[in-house]
């Protein structure tokens, strides 16, 4: 089997112990506010695992197979995405109501938000660069996505707390593209249509 789903699998089991072992952590990042840093919680860190892990599955590629495949390859592909995305939100549910880390649920929406930028960007010019926007995006927002310590701008969701409508909307919103991204083949100048 040439996409390995067993990497997606252990990434999700890494990011479940990660998970509960990081909890509620704080920690000090620079910042380009007037306020400084009040610090980052480490769980925003976490989904970069899943989408490494997805990244890398999805690139585990065939291409002369998947051309002539009767069966669609892109919707496997979808399917992995989802199954994965959904684990996720299931481990954030469990973790929330079990443990009372309401953190975790919005661990579960940042990985949706950055695995749909990071699918998006990975049909645009491939996985190196999909994974170099990712890393970018949750840097830049780490770095200035705060008005003042409690209060993140509008586009800085993966700092809004767990439960916030707009920041699901996004969530929503990312996956959606990413979805429709993976029936694309990464490319050099490729656009989506």
């Amino acid at each position: 089997m040439a996409r390995r789903p067993w990497i997606v699998a252990a990434g999700l089991g890494l990011y479940a112990v990660l998970l509960l072992l990081v909890r509620e952590s704080v920690l000090r990042v620079p910042s380009l506010t007037v306020f400084g840093s009040p610090g980052v919680k480490a769980m925003n860190f976490l989904p970069l695992i899943v989408c490494v892990c997805l990244l890398h599955c999805l690139e585990r590629r065939l291409p002369p197979a998947e051309a002539t495949a009767v069966r669609g390859v892109g919707n496997a592909d979808r399917l992995l995405v989802a199954t994965t995305l959904g684990t996720v939100v299931l481990i954030g549910t469990v973790f929330h109501l079990t443990f009372a880390m309401p953190s975790a649920t919005a661990c579960a929406r940042n990985t949706i938000v950055l695995t749909g930028i990071a699918l998006a960007a990975r049909a645009w010019r491939g996985a190196a660069l999909a994974a170099v926007v990712t890393v970018g995006w949750l840097l830049l927002t780490l770095a200035c996505g705060l008005r003042t310590p409690a209060d993140p701008y509008l586009w800085a969701v993966l700092l809004e707390p767990a439960g916030r409508p707009e920041a699901a909307l996004a969530a929503l919103l990312a996956l959606a593209a990413g979805l429709y991204a993976v029936g694309h083949q990464p490319g050099r100048g490729r656009t989506l249509r």
